[in-house]
């Protein structure tokens, strides 16, 4: 059995499923059950728990073999049913893939803070093209050392969920606020956070023997 699929290796939130209209998280397409929390204060723990889930995870790989290629191939990876896991090339692909999407939702925040209507996902792109968004980023935010890379979505995950924890719970789960959003603030923030930190132990393990 694989040495990352453990308790400490997996994180499971309880709370609520809410309608994503026409567009999935930013892993894909998925089948776990990567529910968005009903209070803010719930939110912020998943993320703060989540991310520790994921340290733990990294404890579990020998240093020596961190920062060096998946052992198990891409196509095997994408048979796991974990989207994106054929797609991260090593460990920093997904590490850096969690900090892009820290940046894309800092950038939404800033964008509303400044009264203005964000590029949602990204500039250049919408959701039905969200695997081309995907290695876009890869390839932007690509760090081949996997300590930069876990300072560095340590230092973006600090920031995002600071500025997640400032937003009032009126805010963050009112499905009217934002017209170019058509869902509560809490839904992509929880899947740049908690939710996506769960996807990655799952991408990670999927690569394991």
């Amino acid at each position: 059995m694989c040495a990352l699929t453990g308790n400490r290796a997996r994180t499971r939130l309880t709370a609520i499923d809410v309608h994503r209209p026409g567009r999935p998280p930013p892993w894909g397409p998925y089948d776990g059950h990567m529910p968005v929390p009903e209070t803010a204060v719930a939110l912020q723990a998943a993320a703060m728990r989540g991310f520790r889930t994921l340290e733990d995870v990294i404890d579990v790989i020998p240093p020596a073999v961190r920062d060096r290629p998946f052992p198990i191939a891409p196509a095997s990876a994408e048979a796991s049913g974990v989207p994106g896991a054929g797609r991260d090339r090593d460990l920093q692909d997904v590490l850096n893939h969690l900090h892009a999407w820290h940046e894309l939702l800092l950038g939404w925040l800033d964008a509303i803070d400044a009264g203005t209507t964000p590029a949602y996902p990204a500039e250049g792109y919408d959701w039905e093209h969200l695997d081309a968004l995907n290695r876009s980023l890869r390839d932007k935010y690509r760090v081949r050392d996997v300590a930069r890379a876990f300072a560095r979505v340590q230092a973006s995950h600090a920031a995002a969920l600071a500025r997640v924890s400032a937003i009032g719970g009126d805010v963050l789960f009112d499905a009217d606020r934002f017209d170019w959003l058509g869902e509560p603030l809490a839904v992509p923030a929880h899947e740049c956070l908690g939710g996506h930190y769960g996807w990655a132990v799952e991408a990670i393990a999927a690569r394991f023997d």
